[in-house]
């Protein structure tokens, strides 16, 4: 029925209703009084009318409008469609819900979605094997009174949802589990908690084994450079004819040494589980004495090395690792920065932390080698990093050592133009003399060297 239509039907019965009272009143002499009464006979009809629809409106159930006038039927039958969509959408939701909840009962990571204030508002079945939590038990409460971890409490504090955390399983301290947390629906989140224990034990074995290997090949090794070194060093006429070939085998026999130095060097990093509290270190002589040793490596090529280091800047760490994680970076600019180059090594601080930055005007890095070059044995040149003498190692080495330290790595490179390689390190790590950072801008830098 269209709204014209009963517009239409309602006006009618209301003139037939107004003239037949109006001819009736004329009939009786009492026009005005049968006016009065048929008129408050409609009002009344259009009441129990609206009254019925109020009823009407209140039972869910029904969706069929019952007879209570043309006008009223047409709102009714507007409320009527209204629900049938909402129930369509309901059903539907429901569907979706129900596909999704059979989807993540299936996953074997655990799911459980918190609210804005981090309290449980759902969770799958995996989440009461690798968590302890249960659904409708734990529902409501908060997830940092779940699980106690103080790792994974700092963690969900943080709210930083590209980043993941691993900490021990609440009902197996064998357990290892890496949980990530993600934006979901409206101020809500996503915690997704995955059993790595395997991975965990693989990476051990992996580590175990390199160590191992290392060690094992770190002694027959050093005997064969020293019997090598002491034939170079010989005065016999009968070695004269040998001495080229020796000289080859004494370098590629150093150059394993070096690498199984690295290996070990990196064993020690990725094992390291309880540090000791961070000495002051020196990092302006520390960086001083590192490049001396590069002027000596650069040799004939005449690199032209400048430092520039607050003298007063310190760090707290430990010195072994920051002078090998340091030299690294010093090292590979001299060897990737072709000869009569310019090596810039800046130590300062400012408003975002301690850093140090490594730049040369070398061939540069492309774009899509970056990424991984700080894998192990990764290499964007394979013939020219042997040929420069590198392992392959020492990004690995800067990366572990920063991060040991709570630092980070960022590199930026442009083919032919050169390389930049920075290390952050957190403010806190500040130490020296002046513990205290500037407060606008930089401070100034003192020059320490210059090749």
């Amino acid at each position: 029925m269209s709204r014209l239509t009963a517009w239409r039907r309602l006006s009618q019965r209301l003139g037939f209703i107004i003239f037949l009272a109006a001819f009736l009143g004329v009939l009786s002499g009492q026009i005005l009084l049968v006016l009065l009464v048929a008129v408050s006979g409609c009002l009344l009809w259009q009441l129990w009318g609206l009254y019925r629809l109020e009823r009407w409106s209140r039972d869910n159930k029904s969706i069929d409008v019952p007879p209570i006038g043309p006008v009223w039927e047409e709102i009714g039958a507007r409320i009527g469609a209204l629900r049938r969509q909402n129930r369509k959408r309901k059903r539907k939701f429901s569907r979706m819900l129900e596909r999704f909840q059979q989807a993540t009962a299936a996953l074997p990571d655990a799911a459980v979605i918190l609210d804005e204030n981090d309290h449980v508002v759902w969770c799958n079945g995996a989440s009461q094997a690798l968590l302890g939590l249960a659904q409708g038990r734990d529902t409501g409460l908060p997830v940092a009174n779940l699980l106690r971890n103080p790792t994974f409490v700092a963690f969900l504090v943080q709210r930083r949802p590209v980043e993941s955390v691993d900490f021990p399983s609440p009902l197996d301290s064998g357990q290892t589990l890496n949980a990530r947390i993600v934006p979901y629906g409206k101020k809500q989140r996503l915690l997704l908690v995955a059993d790595i224990s395997r991975v965990r034990r693989l990476e051990q074995m992996r580590r175990d084994f390199i160590a191992n290997v290392s060690h094992e090949l770190r002694t027959p090794l050093t005997v064969v450079v020293g019997y090598l070194e002491a034939l170079l060093d010989s005065d016999s006429p009968d070695l004269e004819a040998w001495r080229q070939p020796l000289r080859g085998m004494r370098q590629q026999a150093g150059r394993m040494l070096h690498i199984i130095e690295d290996l070990l060097m990196l064993a020690r990093l990725e094992t390291q589980r309880d540090r000791a509290p961070g000495k002051p270190v020196a990092v302006p002589n520390l960086l001083a004495d590192i490049t001396d040793d590069a002027g000596a490596l650069s040799g004939e090529q005449n690199h032209r090395i400048e430092l520039t280091a607050e003298p007063d800047l310190w760090l707290l760490g430990c010195e072994k690792e920051l002078r090998s994680a340091f030299s690294n970076l010093v090292f590979n600019a001299v060897r990737y920065t072709p000869a009569g180059g310019v090596i810039e090594i800046h130590w300062f601080a400012d408003q975002g932390g301690i850093h140090l930055v490594v730049t040369d005007n070398g061939e540069g890095i492309a774009p899509q080698h970056i990424p991984r070059l700080t894998e192990r044995f990764y290499r964007a040149d394979r013939d020219r990093s042997r040929g420069s003498g590198g392992t392959g190692l020492g990004l690995s080495i800067v990366k572990h050592v920063l991060t040991n330290h709570g630092g980070h790595l960022h590199i930026d490179s442009e083919l032919g133009k050169g390389s930049s390689f920075a290390c952050d390190f957190p403010r806190e790590l500040r130490a020296g003399p002046s513990a205290a950072l500037p407060v606008i801008g930089p401070a100034p830098s003192f020059p320490l060297d210059t090749l």
